[in-house]
């Protein structure tokens, strides 16, 4: 007999399917029968329940969309920009870099998309050297950052700032590192009307690097001995020069009443009567970015006063 099911037939129970089996093998003996009902659990077609049906577990939703928000930053600076690096950064835990924009020309103002939360946003313009993203991928590594004198340039100086943004705005005031000090006026107040040859001016004991977020105690490490010479052009008599050269350096703010590394110093030098002569002006603590203009009035070999403001 075919058990197999045909299209549009019926499915047999079990119960009925194991009643007609007995059924057959009742005339073969008592036991055939028994034999049969013992093998009954290993045979092929005995019934079983069906499993119960397991509902599908709903695939777990993706990582929610990172929410973000307009930052504002209002720009300015003091001087001509070509190349501007702005760094946005997490206020919260090792503070992380989150993006970096470079731009050719200094905005007024710039909107970022940031993740939500407060940031510190960073601004360095004419930087001599490119990046490196992944040292700089910290705040902390950023407080650190610092420019060798050498690389910077008066006509493109490198200017930095920094600031924490409230309410996703904030504003970012770039400032040189570079400090100048102009030789305002030369004096020669000699007698005889003795001249003051070749005269020529320098800086000494120049800060070597400085950090470009640093606003304030400025003690460098490295000094470098001497600046270049700059000549004065011709030599000073009874009329007093003012030559208004501009000489640059990096900033050092040690107080006069503290011991540390040396300021600073202007040295101009001369021949009187045909022997070199020098005299030097230490300068005053040096705030970063500042201005100090300097007079300088000779009487003499050894014998000079000046007047610095």
């Amino acid at each position: 007999m075919n058990y197999a099911s045909q299209p549009g037939s019926r499915q047999r129970t079990c119960l009925s399917d194991l009643f007609q089996r007995l059924g057959i093998l009742q005339s073969a003996g008592p036991f055939l029968i028994f034999c049969y009902l013992l093998l009954l659990p290993v045979l092929p077609g005995s019934c079983s329940k069906a499993p119960p049906a397991v509902a599908e577990e709903p695939e777990p939703p993706g990582e929610p969309a990172v929410d973000s928000v307009s930052t504002r930053l209002s720009l300015s600076a003091s001087g001509p920009v070509k190349r501007l690096d702005l760094f946005i950064y997490d206020t919260g835990g090792t503070q992380p870099l989150e993006q970096h924009r470079r731009l050719d020309s200094l905005p007024a103002s710039i909107t970022l998309m940031t993740t939500a939360g407060e940031k510190r946003a960073v601004c360095i313009a004419n930087s001599p050297r490119d990046f490196n993203l992944a040292a700089l991928g910290r705040f902390d590594a950023m407080q650190q950052l610092a420019y060798s004198f050498a690389d910077d340039n008066p006509e493109r100086p490198v200017m930095g700032a920094w600031c924490e943004t409230a309410a996703n705005s904030g504003t970012l005031a770039l400032k040189p590192l570079l400090c100048r000090v102009v030789l305002a006026s030369v004096a020669n107040t000699m007698d005889g009307y003795e001249l003051l040859e070749s005269p020529r001016v320098r800086l000494c004991d120049i800060p070597d690097t400085a950090e470009i977020l640093r606003e304030q105690e400025f003690r460098p490490s490295e000094l470098i001995d001497t600046g270049a010479w700059t000549e004065l052009g011709r030599d000073i008599g009874y009329f007093p020069q003012e030559p208004r050269i501009t000489l640059w350096c990096y900033p050092n703010d040690t107080p006069e009443n503290i011991l540390g590394t040396p300021r600073p110093t202007l040295e101009l030098e001369c021949k009187i009567q045909g022997e070199s002569c020098s005299f030097e002006v230490p300068l005053p603590p040096l705030e970063r970015g500042s201005t100090h203009e300097v007079s300088i009035t000779i009487g003499g070999p050894g014998d000079h006063r000046y007047q610095i403001r």
